[in-house]
């Protein structure tokens, strides 16, 4: 068999030789293959030509400023490959194409492009640190001992305060989800029953003795009146003060109250048009050579900061309490102001609560012994537990 099948491949390899040697045979192949090339081109050319016409800008722009194109026909990698290929080789192939060398050129540009981002995206994937674990366990230990805690308190929480490490909402989300728990309770809603305070607290807050108003009732019904003073610059909350009975002169010397330790007094006091506040904004403000600003009538967004601070009273205090009588809700409001002016992160001081901590003691994030030797937390109780607040470990 093998004896039969060397003279048929012998001959077929010399017709072949024999042919290719002969011009006329390679001319007839280029006219062929010419022929077939320009069908091609045709066929594609009038598919284009009934494509559907686009907007060259995007459906969103306005149909008077529309520009409407065809769509271009897109090759894959191998058919640009295999194309630009032939234009070097034999560019007497590609003439019935419309293929300029402008065209190899964007599409080597485009190569590199891509090149570049794909190197790009793979160097930011390598490059960008991991959170290191004290940190993670930092977030789930907050998370726990603090289950009304929404991932971006906790983040404000480690990026400012005595903490100090940098860290954002998403990573904090992530830890969370990581480990199944929820970031956060909904906006507008109260805390699932499993994120309430426990007995401990609440039993603290009821039994042991704990410029705008704020109303609530006692455990007999009656209607309490809380006195916010909170300065418009770093939110610093002067005095809290509740009263059965509030007066134009009980308001005064509640004033005189905030401002005795005060080494400035305020340029300017925003407030309402109570008929409570007349005699302040007449005589006692003037007098303190303050100048009176009032909103307009039933505007509370003229006075958004007072405003705003009555909403994280209720939401993390008010909410959880019941108070017997002023004296009993007096006492949680000292101590919550103790809270909000040292403890409480705030946003609008980048993660610092209103009054800045004292860091001299603390461990600084870039020392050599920082990770060698992970910290560990010390939480500190406010309000029985109803919130908490956190330092580096000495």
């Amino acid at each position: 068999m093998e004896v039969l099948l060397l003279p048929v491949v012998a001959f077929a390899s010399g017709l072949m030789v024999g042919l290719a040697s002969s011009r006329r045979f390679r001319r007839d192949r280029i006219a062929w293959a010419q022929r077939r090339l320009q069908l091609v081109a045709l066929s594609l050319e009038v598919k284009s030509l009934r494509a559907k016409v686009v907007p060259a800008q995007g459906n969103r722009t306005p149909p008077a400023k529309r520009r409407l194109v065809r769509r271009r026909p897109s090759l894959t990698g191998w058919q640009r490959w295999f194309i630009g290929s032939a234009h070097q080789l034999f560019p007497w192939v590609t003439r019935f194409m419309r293929f300029t060398p402008t065209t190899y050129i964007q599409w080597l540009q485009g190569k590199s492009r891509k090149s570049h981002a794909d190197k790009i995206a793979d160097g930011k994937r390598r490059g960008r640190p991991s959170t290191p674990e004290f940190i993670v366990e930092a977030v789930l230990t907050m998370k726990r001992e603090n289950s009304g805690y929404s991932a971006r308190r906790i983040a404000n929480i480690i990026s400012g305060g005595e903490l100090r490490f940098r860290i954002g909402r998403t990573v904090v989300c992530d830890i969370l989800k990581a480990n199944g728990f929820k970031p956060g309770p909904k906006k507008g809603k109260l805390p699932p029953r499993e994120e309430e305070p426990g007995w401990v607290t609440t039993l603290y807050n009821q039994h042991v003795m704990a410029f705008d108003f704020k109303t609530i009732l006692d455990l007999k019904g009656d209607q309490l009146y809380i006195l916010n003073i909170i300065d418009h610059g770093r939110r610093v909350l002067h005095w809290s003060r509740a009263t059965y009975s509030p007066s134009a002169a009980w308001v005064a010397q509640q004033l005189r109250n905030a401002f005795m330790d005060m080494d400035d007094l305020p340029e300017a006091m925003v407030m309402d048009r109570d008929r409570i506040f007349l005699p302040i904004a007449r005589r006692i403000l003037p007098a303190m050579n303050i100048k009176v600003v009032r909103t307009a009538y039933k505007c509370p967004w003229q006075n958004a900061v007072v405003e705003r601070f009555h909403r994280t009273l209720d939401e993390e205090l008010l909410r959880y309490v019941q108070p017997h009588h002023d004296r009993h809700l007096n006492r949680l409001l000292r101590e919550f102001r103790r809270y909000y002016n040292t403890a409480r992160p705030h946003m609008h001081n980048g993660g610092d609560p209103p009054i800045a901590p004292d860091l001299s003691q603390n461990p600084a994030a870039n020392d050599p012994d920082f990770f060698n030797k992970p910290p560990s937390l010390v939480r500190r109780k406010w309000l029985g537990g109803l919130h908490s607040s956190y330092r580096w470990a000495a």
